[in-house]
């Protein structure tokens, strides 16, 4: 990053020529004061022989014309001292000439998977004479006779910069620097739900986020939160105290009243789906015997019992899956009753009723039994399996990105739109072969939309990461955390475009910025992103990087007291910045690592001030970028709460998760926010 005011370094150019008028000479030279001079003798007349135009037998020169090289672009003058002084005229005209045919500045460029190779090509040519030496990204590349250049350059997905340096004969240089994007697949997103990328971001639910086997408050699962839910089971509305069970011996039984202790929600992933268990613990119900006739009431009239279950739990498999809505969907079935037969007791208050007990065993057991286990299969229909659904489709990100503007002014607002896409769950066993772990994945897909188009410029779109460049693009999960948030690259990357589209990169350049107001004074200047941001891991692994490509400068300013217009193109490299704290998301560019620029100035006097305006404009951007974007500032997510409240019927945040990040990792592609419930 550049930092700081850049001192103006007036070069001037020598040149040592061959000749001194139309002589073949051998020369000495030495430089003077940015001059060279040179001590011409004759080679090829013998001795005391003239021509017209040479020096004498001496080698000196006598005038000007006699060091005359015919170079329009140098100026030649013959000094006192008979040596022939030499200087390269700066201009434009005699400088290098750099034209690239193809790619052209800012494209788009649509390849071949599997080769991520551009040819570039174009012509090199200087008014001095012919161009000795080309540069491509520091590489020496061959000129034909005609100044003609080929080059391959490999790309990677994303933003690619060409810097092209060319020296002619007289030793005069050129840059160019020029920018493209390249992928094998881009995306456009302007109508919302369009060109959304198909895997964009994606939540990891490990066994312990679904199910910690701890169902204690506070709620740090998904299954205690269900089970907060289980806890308003009404059992009472799966018994009739004025019917009876059964009548036996001029007695009739009833059971008047019935409860339990607490309840439990168990979930445990499976291939497809979850095992949903919902259970009752510490069932107690009242018995009461109602004697109908004189026999019962010999034996000791009315009495009272009681039952007890341990445990009676109902378990169902689930499939869950994304609808064509993109609606989360969970569907029971394959529902079982688990009890075990020693956890049921049945008692009776009175010694003259004991007989009873063996006699109402089958109707608790088929008749009460049965009607709370389907009670409860209806409660997973009805309330855990829909309350699960719910819970799932909370992880729906959406967003609205409010970024600033450059150069001031309103806002550029973007919305991230996500939608499910898929839901994959497994039990840790094979099939498949590797198995993922114990856990559940659901996926959207999502693109970030412009709300206003405010660039000038149409291209190709938002170029795909493409496995940088061979293979389809997936979020990349560790699973190793409890939950994760995979947010791919490609979905940033449409976040950046949504900015570009918006005016990003189309601002007025504040004069405070451009000098010390002594040095130069700005009349107008003015910068244009021709490409959108575009971020990207493929050339370093393990860090995210966005290129910026072919940031225009157009400017009319005052330096050193005298007019300067030029046009200038910067490319650089930024480093992004994905940071959460709490249960927030943000992203940013804390750094610039990376600048490149090209600067022509259209008037010749001018040309010695390029290198200090470029330096002028690189700080510009480097300080602007880091001011307005950095700690955060393209804008972030807030992590979803899992508040089934509402659903159940609950006060507000009586069933609710909050997800707290922990850290941010970065998988190939994928930025991946490591969490936790609570």
């Amino acid at each position: 990053m550049r930092v700081g005011p850049r001192l103006l370094s007036l070069l001037s150019l020598g040149l040592a020529v061959a000749a001194c008028g139309d002589d073949e000479v051998t020369t000495t030279a030495t430089t003077t004061g940015g001059e060279v001079e040179t001590t011409a003798g004759p080679t090829d007349a013998t001795e005391g022989e003239t021509t017209a135009g040479e020096t004498t037998g001496t080698g000196l020169c006598e005038a000007d014309a006699h060091c005359d090289d015919g170079n329009a672009c140098t100026k030649d003058r013959c000094s006192a001292d008979g040596s022939c002084r030499v200087e390269a005229v700066l201009s434009n005209e005699c400088r290098p000439q750099i034209d690239v045919s193809y790619p052209p500045r800012a494209a788009t460029i649509v390849g071949e998977p599997g080769v991520p190779v551009v040819t570039v090509t174009g012509t090199v040519t200087s008014g001095a004479g012919s161009v000795e030496k080309l540069l491509i990204n520091d590489k020496e590349v061959k000129i034909d006779a005609d100044g003609g250049f080929t080059y391959d350059h490999v790309a990677a997905p994303g933003g690619n910069t060409l810097d092209l340096v060319a020296e002619d004969i007289v030793g005069a240089k050129r840059r160019r620097v020029q920018s493209y994007l390249w992928s094998s697949e881009y995306r456009k997103p302007e109508v919302i739900g369009e060109q959304m990328v198909p895997d964009g971001l994606a939540f990891y639910l490990s066994q312990d986020a679904l199910d910690d086997g701890d169902g204690g408050e506070p709620a740090d699962d998904i299954a205690t939160v269900l089970g907060i839910a289980l806890a308003n089971f009404d059992i009472a509305a799966v018994l009739d105290p004025n019917t009876p069970l059964t009548n036996s011996a001029g007695f009739d039984v009833y059971l008047t009243d019935m409860a339990f202790g607490s309840t439990r929600v168990g979930l445990e992933a499976r291939d497809g789906g979850l095992f949903i268990t919902a259970t009752l613990e510490e069932i107690v119900g009242d018995l009461y015997f109602d004697c109908t006739n004189i026999g019962c009431e010999l034996l000791g009239g009315d009495g009272t019992g009681g039952l007890s279950v341990v445990e009676l739990s109902v378990s169902a498999e689930t499939e869950i899956y994304v609808d064509a809505q993109g609606q989360v969907q969970v569907t029971a079935m394959n529902a079982m009753t688990n009890l075990k037969q020693d956890d049921v007791d049945i008692w009776s208050n009175n010694g003259w009723t004991n007989f009873l007990i063996s006699i109402i065993e089958p109707f608790i057991l088929g008749g009460v039994v049965s009607d709370i286990s389907a009670a409860l299969n209806e409660q997973i229909d009805t309330q855990l399996g829909p309350a699960l659904a719910g819970a799932l489709n909370t992880l729906e990100v959406n967003a609205l990105f409010d970024l600033p503007s450059l150069g001031g002014g309103e806002t550029i607002p973007v919305n991230l739109v996500t939608e499910f896409a898929s839901a994959d769950f497994h039990d840790g066993d094979a099939p498949p072969d590797p198995s993922p772990p114990q856990s559940g994945e659901i996926h959207q897909r999502g693109a970030g939309y412009f709300s206003k188009d405010a660039t000038p410029y149409d291209n190709e779109g938002v170029p795909g990461r493409v496995g940088c460049g061979s293979t389809d693009e997936l979020v990349a999960l560790p699973r190793t955390a409890e939950v994760e948030l995979g947010l791919a690259d490609d979905m940033i990357n449409q976040v950046l475009y949504g900015a570009w589209r918006g005016g990003l990169l189309e601002f007025e350049v504040p004069p405070e910025l451009a000098g010390d107001g002594a040095t130069v004074i700005v009349n107008e200047f003015n910068a244009s992103g021709m490409l959108a941001p575009t971020a990207s891991d493929c050339k370093t692994p393990g860090m995210l990087l966005a290129h910026i490509g072919d940031l225009r400068f157009d400017g009319d300013l005052v330096v050193f007291d005298k007019p300067m217009t030029f046009t200038a193109y910067t490319s650089l490299l930024v480093r992004l910045e994905i940071a959460a704290d709490g249960s927030s998301v943000s992203v940013g560019i804390p750094e610039v690592l990376e600048l490149r620029t090209e600067l022509t100035a259209n008037e010749d006097d001018m040309i010695d001030a390029e290198e200090f305006i470029a330096g002028q404009i690189e700080d510009v951007v480097a300080d602007t970028i880091v001011e307005a974007l950095g700690g955060g500032g393209l804008g972030g997510i807030e992590l979803p709460q899992i508040d089934l409240s509402a659903q159940l019927g609950l006060p507000p945040n009586t069933a609710s998760l909050t997800l707290t990040a922990e850290g941010v990792v970065r998988s190939p592609g994928t930025t991946v926010i490591e969490a936790h419930f609570q």
